[in-house]
């Protein structure tokens, strides 16, 4: 019920995986939003999809409802390219 749009510019978490001889570095499906928003939702700012589907996106519109009990629910996300959104806003 009342489907509301929000809209945040983004950076990717960059994280190193591996063992003590071989490391890899790179970004994650984990998202920090612009001023900090849903700072301490982790499910908000997570994404357990093919990373492809974020790759050059800097952007992220999501459509949020009200639930039972009135809470907010992340129903749909759409991931894309800003050139307004630089790297020293996020």
């Amino acid at each position: 019920m009342n489907p509301t749009k929000e809209t945040y510019c983004y950076r990717n978490m960059i994280a190193e995986v591996g063992g003590r001889n071989s490391h890899e570095r790179g970004k994650t499906t984990y998202i920090y939003l612009n001023n900090n928003a849903y700072e301490y939702s982790y499910m908000t700012r997570s994404f357990f999809i093919d990373y492809k589907r974020m790759l050059f996106k800097n952007q992220i519109i999501y459509t949020f409802e009200r639930g039972i009990f009135g809470l907010k629910i992340r129903k749909d996300y759409q991931f894309i390219y800003n050139e307004n959104c630089s790297d020293e806003e996020n």
